[in-house]
């Protein structure tokens, strides 16, 4: 009986070998593969009671994370980046990456069940994939480009597979990718 709680819509983020999931109870778990067990809860740079939280890797070394407050401060968008310490029983945070108020930019929140992205440490930008918003439903996926010093650009990804769909179903997802010179046999 686990005393942990992860919904079905959020995704896990590999980092390393293992897998790190989010905790609607404030904190990460990582199952570790090798010992085929989950790892003690470990820390955030936040505390979330039903707010958004998003995982993503950067590199092959660090994990991120996205934290949208849904109350005030309006529509708040954080992402930490941990350090290259990382291990199944210790995470420990070093930076926060980018804060941004989105209100103004975009006028809602990102899904909770959405908001997959991805951090570009060189160029201090995040990309977070989301749905636009029509009057009674979300209509198209887009990327919000989010960077320092207030840059923002949205780009229209296109229509959905199903417009007569009035769920979130087909939510665009960005993954991570390192390429690596092992071969696999």
């Amino acid at each position: 009986n686990p005393d942990w709680s992860i919904e079905f819509y959020q995704r896990g983020v590999s980092l390393k070998g293992n897998t790190y999931l989010f905790d609607l109870r404030d904190f990460l778990l990582c199952f570790d593969f090798t010992k085929e067990r989950f790892g003690p809860r470990l820390s955030l740079p936040f505390h979330s009671f039903g707010d958004i939280v998003t995982l993503s890797s950067v590199g092959e070394e660090k994990l991120a994370v996205l934290f949208q407050k849904q109350g005030l401060p309006a529509y708040t968008v954080k992402i930490w980046i941990s350090s290259s310490k990382i291990e199944p029983d210790a995470v420990s945070w070093n930076k926060l990456f980018l804060s941004v108020v989105m209100k103004p930019l975009t006028g809602f929140l990102f899904l909770d069940n959405g908001g997959s992205f991805f951090v570009d440490e060189d160029e201090e930008v995040a990309v977070v994939l989301d749905k636009a918003r029509g009057k009674f439903r979300l209509t198209h996926n887009i990327a919000c480009i989010i960077g320092k010093n207030g840059h923002f650009k949205q780009v229209d990804l296109g229509e959905r597979a199903d417009p007569s769909l009035k769920l979130p179903t087909n939510i665009p997802v960005v993954c991570s990718y390192v390429p690596s010179s092992v071969d696999i046999m």
